[in-house]
């Protein structure tokens, strides 16, 4: 086997022309959607942004990278520390279901911060972004389910899809990419701890996941040496952190499809196993016009994809409360929606929401595994005072590849959550220039209206 080269061949002979139309179009919505969310992050979570801003700035360092919003230029390596950690705040961002991993929240401040230093071209960014995808989509799918049971992959997988497309920007050759992948996946690491308390560490995984990329694909440009084969290595990434690997999966079929054509968008700013949940109770509670003193009991079955997530009862945090599907139900039934303003200290108070949540049982389901494989499936009952025993399943939430968010929800998302930060004017040639990406000529043209 000799998985970890023939990635790196595809990385380094990968162009922009070998991309089919539809792949471009999904990577431009993908990365403006992504950078609505750290536009948004930056007031949205506001102090979370703060503690890496003043970091950085702290650092100093090469002024050669654009901090978003803030317009603190540093080292590519530190902007994109900093814009990772940024996007990823309010988790509202994409997840790839193979692997649940967020990879545009690593990839997007990788190839933004790095491409202002190279001063590439959209077709090179873009090209950058899908292959970086492409790696860690391709690896984590192999390496799943059982690397979620200790590991947060937005951290481990994309420390490496990150590397990949540095690699590609300064376009490295193949033996020495490899050794460039050898790297990231030595460096791999984020702990699944985040996902079950809502800490700071969730939002800082992305942010060092680029951060390591770009440090480690600027080596290998150095010609440092590094790990060969350690994808396929008897004691290498792929046995170390899954308990059983399809490593012969990972370059099966490369290049004859894209890993981004499965990757979800979010609908809701909360974590993506909510999301048919959500969908169904705000169904059923439309169509029967229910009331919360109504609702005797909530009955969720999830995929178990997603086991032992979003189960807690007790969010202490804001980010944490994202992560929490009572608290999430709770929001769609007493307020009837769930939008990212309604994640705030004094909503995590609130006695109301807290006494409803303790109404919201939720159980794993492996046959909605077995039935609708590669999706967070729902089956929600609702156990009311007058009305019966309600049902509704919700297979394919807003945002998954077979319920897609089109051109329009994307632009509706951006501008939603840009009205936190950007004038609408502003915001509206931002997108304008980011649906036409493979036109732009001049990085800087996207990176000026970065700006608040």
């Amino acid at each position: 086997m000799k998985e970890t080269l023939r990635l790196a061949e595809f990385i380094a002979g990968h162009q922009y022309k070998d991309l089919p139309a539809e792949v471009v179009a999904k990577a431009k919505l993908t990365i403006a959607d992504t950078l609505g969310c750290g536009i948004a992050g930056y007031t949205a979570a506001k102090e979370e942004c703060r503690w890496i801003l003043e970091l950085v700035k702290d650092l100093g360092g090469k002024a050669e990278a654009t901090i978003f919003l803030d317009g603190f230029c540093t080292s590519a390596p530190q902007a994109a520390l900093a814009n990772g950690t940024m996007i990823h705040t309010i988790d509202f961002d994409d997840t790839h279901m193979g692997s649940i991993a967020h990879f545009s929240s690593c990839l997007v401040p990788t190839v933004f911060a790095l491409g202002e230093r190279l001063k590439v071209n959209g077709p090179s960014l873009i090209n950058a972004f899908v292959v970086g995808f492409e790696v860690g989509a391709r690896v984590g799918r192999a390496m799943m389910p059982s690397h979620y049971r200790y590991w947060h992959p937005t951290s481990t997988f994309g420390s490496l899809a990150s590397a990949a497309a540095a690699a590609k920007l300064l376009n490295l050759d193949a033996a020495r990419t490899e050794q460039v992948l050898g790297l990231a996946m030595d460096m791999a690491a984020g702990l699944r701890y985040c996902i079950d308390q809502g800490d700071f560490s969730k939002s800082l995984h992305p942010g060092f996941a680029a951060m390591r990329g770009i440090i480690l694909a600027l080596l290998g440009q150095k010609g440092v040496n590094g790990p060969k084969g350690l994808l396929e290595y008897p004691t290498g990434f792929c046995r170390a952190f899954s308990e059983d690997p399809k490593i012969e999966k990972i370059t099966e079929g490369l290049g004859d499809s894209y890993e981004i054509a499965s990757n979800s968008l979010k609908a809701f700013p909360t974590i993506l196993c909510s999301h048919s949940s959500i969908q169904a109770v705000s169904d059923l509670f439309g169509k029967y016009s229910l009331l919360p003193p109504e609702i005797k009991r909530i009955q969720l079955r999830i995929s178990e994809t997603a086991k032992d997530q979003g189960k807690n009862y007790n969010p202490a945090t804001p980010l944490a409360a994202r992560l929490s599907i009572p608290f999430c139900i709770a929001l769609v039934a007493i307020e009837r929606k769930v939008v990212l303003e309604q994640f705030t200290e004094e909503k995590l108070k609130n006695p109301t929401i807290r006494e409803f949540m303790g109404k919201v049982k939720i159980d794993d389901d492996r046959s909605l595994n077995e039935r609708y494989p590669g999706t967070l499936a729902s089956i929600t009952e609702i156990e009311t005072v007058n009305k019966g025993r309600l049902r509704q399943e919700v297979i394919y939430p807003k945002g998954n590849p077979q319920n897609p968010m089109s051109k329009d929800d994307v632009a509706h998302k951006f501008y939603e959550l840009c009205s936190l930060t950007l004038p609408s004017a502003k915001a509206e040639k931002l997108l304008d220039l980011l649906f036409k990406l493979e036109g732009v000529a001049d990085l800087g043209q996207v990176i000026g209206l970065l700006k608040a």
